[in-house]
């Protein structure tokens, strides 16, 4: 029992006492019951009121201090964002968030000075506007998968000012709400430049010849076998030309490797002059060269031969060297020279054979009568061994 009932216990004894006590006959004693039960009347309503009043007061008490205790949380939370701004700030990447119900974006510091939002376009807008041409498609194509709820990792070129190409790589992560429509989009920028400028070098190293920047044997025999196949599911033919330079190796041996090498370049651009573009011309090693051509008919591969005979005959001058020099070409042809990489390969090198022996300077298609022909073996020999391992 609390302290409030015994008091108001005490105060009802001291009220039936009293009134006993003035009234002590006994129709004075029912008066005094009478005026006792009046009192009571009287200070039950003060004692509810009182109890009810002291219920209030803790209850507010009660919400004073949760007022407290919310406003002390909130005070807080204000300084653990306050803090985290500052270190997504201090971050060097560039960060972004995208709130898709408000239409509300958040970038760092250090995402507005990299793309420079300046104009009053909406920030992805201009972001997409600093894009490669060639890339803003996917980019946009990546943006409506975010909002599908499909983050990304994607790599994209930005054009500086100066026609400055900076790789960028975005990665993304979604946020859902309950009923599980997108609610944020998070991402960070990351500059990839220096990461494929290094890819895109080894490539050029593992798959170019470093002298002439032509394709090597390595991809070469990568691009054969993608003709290869692609002619087989379309049914189209393919070309191959083996080019042999007439008399290098003097040229090498009297003038020097520096001479020759600078006349194998400009080779090089010669023979690059007389094909198409979706041709493909190929090193192989020291003078010696194959040019892929898809889906060409035999009068037109010799417009091609005599064109590629003429540029490369006219007279080089290298350091006060005037050089001449002349190509023997060798021709086969899928399907009807070969149906697969090593025998076409072979078939043109026949044929190239045949044209030194004939006179130099001149081009031969390979015929069944060269099937038994047997040139001496040359680096053409150690390249085929590539395609047998």
């Amino acid at each position: 029992m609390n302290v409030g009932k015994i008091v108001w216990l005490i105060v009802i004894s001291i009220l039936f006492i009293t009134n006993m006590t003035i009234y002590s006959t006994v129709s004075s004693w029912q008066n005094g019951i009478s005026l006792t039960i009046l009192s009571l009347m009287v200070l039950l309503p003060i004692w509810l009121s009182t109890n009810k009043i002291k219920q209030l007061t803790m209850k507010v008490d009660e919400m004073t201090v949760q007022q407290n205790l919310i406003m002390e949380q909130k005070e807080q939370l204000e300084e653990k964002i306050s803090q985290l701004d500052q270190f997504i700030q201090g971050i060097a990447a560039p960060i972004f968030s995208f709130q898709v119900k408000e239409n509300q974006y958040y970038f760092s510091e250090s995402m507005k000075e990299t793309f420079d939002f300046t104009s009053t376009l909406p920030p992805f807008r201009q972001f997409e506007e600093k894009l490669h041409p060639q890339d803003k498609q996917r980019f946009i194509h990546d943006k409506e998968a975010w909002l599908s709820g499909n983050p990304s990792i994607s790599k994209y070129r930005i054009l500086r000012e100066s026609d400055q190409i900076v790789w960028i790589e975005i990665r993304t992560n979604i946020r859902v709400n309950t009923s599980g429509a997108v609610d944020t989009i998070y991402g960070v920028v990351i500059d990839i430049t220096k990461q494929v400028e290094t890819e895109e070098h080894l490539k050029q190293m593992a798959y170019y010849d470093s002298l002439t920047n032509l394709p090597n044997r390595i991809m070469l025999q990568s691009h054969l076998k993608k003709v290869i196949s692609r002619a087989k599911r379309k049914e189209h033919n393919i070309t191959i030309m083996f080019v042999d330079l007439d008399g290098f190796k003097e040229i090498n041996d009297t003038l020097g490797h520096d001479i020759g090498d600078a006349l194998l370049k400009e080779v090089a651009d010669r023979l690059n002059s007389g094909v198409r573009e979706e041709d493909l011309i190929s090193r192989i090693g020291g003078d010696e060269f194959i040019i892929v051509i898809e889906e060409t008919q035999k009068e037109e591969i010799k417009t091609i031969a005599d064109r590629i005979l003429n540029n490369t005959s006219k007279p080089y001058l290298l350091n006060d060297h005037t050089i001449s020099i002349t190509p023997s070409i060798g021709i086969s042809s899928y399907p009807d020279d070969g149906q697969d990489i090593e025998t076409l390969i072979k078939n043109a090198d026949k044929a190239m054979y045949l044209a030194k022996d004939k006179r130099k300077a001149n081009f031969q298609f390979y015929t069944k009568e060269l099937e038994a022909y047997q040139p001496k073996e040359s680096l053409m020999g150690k390249f085929l061994k590539l395609f047998q391992k």
